[in-house]
């Protein structure tokens, strides 16, 4: 069975967690060790430094690396930073970027329509998916509440949010999930027992992805926890990389 980890990361952050992954390398090791073929993969600086700086050099190191896939940080499109939609639209193809993540709470802005209207409608147009962690927030909405907010401001955005704890938070998601068809969790830390399974067995297997949080969690537990998980063999492989390659190979460039 083929795993593609939606959710990885490489470089130091600031406060950096106990054994990070400082470089590609370190990466491809414990993906190695494990026994996962490809990943998806962010860079520190893009989140910390800036996407202006992060962007291009998560490509620069990732480079070397078919089975590692960059992905990109947003900013609001009115400041210039990286360009007009268009020209970001056309730097990500040019790239062969697939994927978009939003660190508002680290770059200072309101994850909102009126913020990111033209770029939203290019990417639903695109089917370009979004990267969102449970723990962001934009001005006064947090988590959950700003993860709804911008799904009713933008029903057909393909929005993925990871990391949503292990306590059973399916009483936040399973709504989203009913509402909005192109709404998505990872399972990185989708611990609750039996929840995998009967999550498949209400929605079916292709609204989950399968991620790590590599290095802040250990690559081998969510491959352990989908594995043994009740339920048939191509529902773990369509949730293991299956639905993941299916958003990407969407994405129209």
């Amino acid at each position: 069975m083929e795993f593609f980890d939606c959710n990885c990361e490489i470089g130091v952050l600031t406060q950096p967690p106990l054994a990070p992954a400082v470089g590609p390398e370190a990466l491809v090791q414990e993906m190695e060790r494990v026994g996962i073929e490809r990943a998806l993969v962010r860079h520190a600086c893009q989140i910390d430094e800036s996407p202006i700086v992060g962007n291009p050099y998560a490509l620069q190191v990732l480079a070397p690396y078919d089975n590692l896939l960059p992905t990109w940080s947003i900013l609001p499109p009115q400041c210039g930073e990286l360009g007009t939609v268009d020209e970001f639209i056309t730097a990500m193809s040019r790239a062969g970027v697939r994927a978009l993540w939003a660190f508002p709470s680290k770059h200072n802005y309101l994850l909102n329509a009126e913020t990111f209207g033209e770029l939203f409608e290019e990417m639903i147009a695109r089917r370009i998916p979004l990267f969102l962690r449970s723990t962001e927030q934009s001005g006064s909405l947090r988590g959950w509440e700003l993860c709804t907010d911008l799904l009713r401001q933008f029903p057909q955005l393909t929005l993925i949010l990871v990391g949503h704890g292990s306590w059973g938070t399916d009483r936040f998601f399973r709504p989203l999930i009913e509402r909005y068809p192109n709404f998505y969790v990872d399972t990185s830390r989708y611990e609750l027992e039996g929840g995998i399974a009967d999550f498949c067995r209400t929605y079916g297997p292709h609204r989950l992805l399968f991620g790590t949080a590599f290095p802040y969690t250990s690559m081998g537990g969510p491959m352990l926890t989908l594995l043994h998980c009740d339920m048939p063999d191509d529902y773990k492989a369509a949730v293991a990389a299956g639905n993941l390659a299916r958003i990407l190979q969407e994405v129209q460039l």
